[in-house]
């Protein structure tokens, strides 16, 4: 699935603007990092996608199908489609990796035994299928990262967005969380990745869109599918 904002403005009731006219097209299949400093307006594009937030104005379309006039209802259906990993994962520390895992296909309503099999191929992706049984106290840090990445792909998502994955991460675990979401991408999930780690992103070879006070002010680089 691809992404197209076109001239959107976010505006919040206190007056403040964190998207600017922003107009971007994100190919299926490719890998981009949003960047920019804090307040740029990066989680905000995130949550536009997710549905979270609405534009006051413009438009956000994903496979071409305009979703800000996605009525409630339908949300989510929408939103199948969509994986989501964030800094601060809200694992639940009294559930096993697995169990946190499957949450996501017990929303759903999938059979047990469709959901297990699913399980174990997401811990697989992101090499845990070891540490299935534990708990997340269990875990490191870069641990408990993966089995949140793990949650976000198990429904198969078309499209992974990722909002500061690295942010409480060693420069080690930083690059080791990117290859995973190099290794979706490799098999054709479209991954928007924000992060302020420039340094990290300008090792990658892969489309940049920055950010800067809601506006885009650079866009680019050498991903071979955009």
């Amino acid at each position: 699935m691809g992404v197209e904002f076109r001239h959107v403005v976010k505006r919040f009731e206190n007056g403040a603007v964190a998207l600017s006219d922003v107009s971007v097209t994100i190919p299926t299949g490719s890998l981009t990092f949003l960047t920019g400093h804090s307040g740029a307006g990066k989680s905000t594009f995130l949550n536009m996608l997710l549905r979270l937030d609405a534009p006051t104005r413009g438009r956000v379309l994903v496979n071409d199908v305009d979703i800000t006039g996605i009525k409630r209802r339908h949300l989510p259906v929408y939103r199948r489609h969509l994986g989501a990993v964030f800094q601060d994962g809200q694992l639940l520390d009294g559930r096993s990796i697995f169990d946190n895992v499957a949450l996501p296909l017990h929303v759903v309503g999938m059979r047990p035994r469709d959901a297990r099999r699913r399980v174990r191929a997401a811990l697989e992706s992101v090499d845990l299928l070891n540490k299935a049984r534990l708990l997340p106290g269990q875990l490191s840090a870069g641990e408990r990262q993966r089995v949140v990445i793990a949650r976000a792909v198990v429904n198969r998502p078309k499209i992974l967005l990722a909002d500061e994955p690295t942010g409480n991460l060693d420069p080690t675990l930083s690059r080791s969380i990117i290859r995973l979401f190099q290794r979706f991408h490799d098999v054709g999930v479209t991954v928007i990745v924000a992060t302020h780690d420039t340094e990290l992103v300008g090792t990658m070879g892969s489309r940049v869109v920055e950010l800067d006070h809601g506006r885009i002010v650079g866009s680019g680089g050498t991903n071979a599918d955009g």
